[in-house]
């Protein structure tokens, strides 16, 4: 049976564990894995509990008058119990008494959610799986690649075995530790002497103990700030159906004119599990809303390449309506493989802005802006297949991101392919064959992390490719030395040719060179690298604090032939605060080593703070 400290039973449904059916691809992928230093689940699940999920784990043992198991293989598993421990604990002084406005998860939905169960045999890897589940959910991914990610609701998930009575089997204790949910979650840049983002929701993370969402968000940035309701259940009526809904109303900041709105509705069947067979998803989702860029706090104005001379500031308008409708098959428990067919509806439109000042520039002007700026208008309409394979081997670490909370990492080759139709025949402006991959790899021997990507996206029109969008992307962290500091590097290279969505790269403030204002850099290539030399968190009750010094490199510019790097150097502070939020808080101070497009180099340099690393 499964309890929890009140003794409640569950049942739990889930997917029959099959064994994967051999491949050349799977068996190819498994060995070179495995000898790149990708260790399977049950190596990495050795590793030693963090200070916060130690401490958890020891007052719940200490509570229920248990003892860990220290050999649970090949035993059976008796009871499951399922403690969810309080916001604060005893070691946060005072703020015990929040603990009285807070409703922990109730018990049997976070037994819900476990991949193991009595009467089975103890499986490391499902236990493994659980956790990961438990305290990062899978994003959930909507029509055209956008991600939703799923509120925190736990800083502290552990599952370990207990001794059990009878001989033979062995019980299971998973402890979590709920993150205070109904607060104002809140994420923000400040640089520039200016509030560049915010984005904040009166919420509730977890709606009566049950892990559902339901908030008022507010968002901001330099040019608008948006207001609207939105609400994440990802059981409904206790299935696997998982239900997204978001609205939001768009106004001016400064004005607070009205000029724009977004819905997107999706409900899909997730792959919840690595052992899940079948999942499927309808996602609708529409907008319309003004596109604005800036240099530093003012809006930019861009050159017209047809007509020298003359700028126009760049602001338009942009609408889109999306329909996706898609199901995948998995295949395989090692090396998973994932194909996808799906139908996509994509209608989107760019037009000026009917009551913007444009000033004496002419129809004409505005309509060059618009061609050489804006993406195109059009419509596509037709079928698209994706496969995907990647390897189940997971790393955990500590102190990457979070300063002491589980990391799950995804170790081993990646690779992403997706081929699709858009026909007239099908409601499309014209015929085009979108094309797309990503190849990718990542490895964590001896405490360090890798992780490389190269991804590449076209479509094929009468001939010709349009629409080329390259990207790669590298990050290394070392172990830690001397359990003192860690050296973290990362690396990205991106271009944009022949594109009809006219993408642009921009950089400046949090978006890579934080020396330098916001967009100071533009083009369509960009190069950006960063060099962190971080320390190990400081131990502040149960809090953490950290320090850092860091160097950035880069530019983006017309072409890479074209580019005039440039680097800032300075140091930064990160706080983590678990009860509240598993980011860091971040405040980092640069000064620019060379001169931007408006930043000076030299002191006295600029400031930036918002939650989560730099990279």
């Amino acid at each position: 049976m499964s309890q929890s400290i009140t003794g409640e039973r569950f049942r739990r449904r889930r997917g029959r564990s099959r064994r994967a059916r051999g491949s050349v691809l799977a068996a190819l992928a498994l060995a070179a894995a495995a000898a790149l230093g990708g260790p399977p689940v049950r190596a990495q699940a050795e590793r030693p509990l963090g200070l916060l999920e130690q401490e958890s784990v020891d007052e719940s043992l200490a509570e229920l008058g248990l003892k860990v198991e220290p050999d649970p293989a090949g035993k059976v598993v008796r009871t499951i119990y399922v403690v969810n421990r309080e916001v604060f604990s005893r070691r946060d002084w005072r703020f015990q008494m929040l603990n009285f406005f807070h409703r922990t998860t109730r018990p049997q939905i976070l037994s819900r959610e476990l991949l193991i169960r009595p009467g089975q045999l103890y499986d490391e890897a499902l236990v493994e799986e659980s956790t990961r589940n438990l305290q990062s959910p899978p994003p959930l991914v909507l029509a055209a690649g956008t991600q939703v990610i799923p509120p925190e609701l736990s800083s502290v998930v552990a599952i370990v075995p207990v001794v059990s009575p009878l001989p033979g089997t062995v019980d299971l204790l998973a402890v979590t530790r709920d993150i205070w949910s109904l607060r104002f979650n809140t994420n923000f840049e400040f640089q520039q002497n200016t509030l560049s983002q915010l984005d904040t929701s009166l919420s509730e993370n977890n709606l009566f103990g049950w892990r559902k969402y339901l908030a008022l968000g507010f968002s901001m940035d330099l040019g608008k700030y948006a207001l609207g309701p939105a609400y994440l259940d990802p059981n409904i009526a206790g299935t696997r159906l998982t239900l997204y809904a978001h609205a939001v109303a768009y106004y001016t900041r400064g004005t607070n004119d009205y000029e724009g709105n977004s819905e997107t509705v999706s409900l899909h069947y997730p792959l919840y599990s690595l052992a899940s067979r079948w999942g499927a998803g309808v996602d609708v989702a529409h907008a319309n809303a003004v596109i604005r860029h800036f240099l530093g706090t003012n809006l930019a104005e861009e050159p017209l390449m047809a007509m020298p001379g003359v700028t126009v500031p760049y602001i338009f308008r942009r609408s889109y309506v999306i329909v996706d409708v898609n199901a995948t098959r998995s295949f395989g428990l090692t090396v998973i493989r994932r194909a996808t067919l799906g139908y996509l509806l994509d209608a989107r439109r760019s037009a000026l802005l009917e009551n913007f000042p444009y000033g004496a520039l002419t129809p004409a002007q505005l309509q060059t802006f618009l061609a050489e700026y804006a993406p195109i208008t059009e419509q596509r309409s037709g079928p698209y297949l994706q496969y995907d394979m990647f390897t189940a081997w997971y790393g955990i670490y500590r102190d990457l991101d979070t300063f002491d909370l589980r990391e799950n990492e995804r170790l081993g080759p990646s690779v992403s392919l997706r081929a699709g139709l858009s026909a007239p025949a099908l409601g499309a402006d014209f015929l085009t064959y979108p094309l797309s991959g990503t190849i990718g790899w990542a490895a964590g021997p001896a405490g360090a992390f890798f992780r490389a990507s190269i991804t590449g996206s076209t479509r094929l029109r009468a001939g010709t490719a349009i629409d080329q969008i390259f990207q790669g992307k590298l990050y290394l962290a070392s172990p830690l030395w001397r359990r003192l500091f860690r050296l973290v590097l990362a690396g990205e290279a991106d271009a944009a040719r022949a594109d009809t969505q006219r993408t642009i790269f921009f950089l400046g403030g949090d978006s890579g060179l934080r020396g330098y204002a916001i967009g100071d850099l533009q083009g369509t290539s960009m190069v950006i690298a960063h060099a962190e030399l971080r320390s190990a968190p400081l131990a502040v009750r149960s809090q953490r604090i950290g320090a850092l010094l860091f160097y950035d490199i880069g530019d983006a510019a017309p072409s890479f032939g074209s580019m005039r790097i440039r680097s800032d150097t300075g140091i930064g502070l990160r706080w983590l605060i678990p009860q509240l939020n598993s980011s860091v808080l971040r405040v980092d101070w640069a000064v620019p080593l060379e001169n931007g497009t408006v930043t000076p180099a030299g002191f006295p340099g600029r400031a930036t703070a918002g939650f989560q690393q730099i990279f």
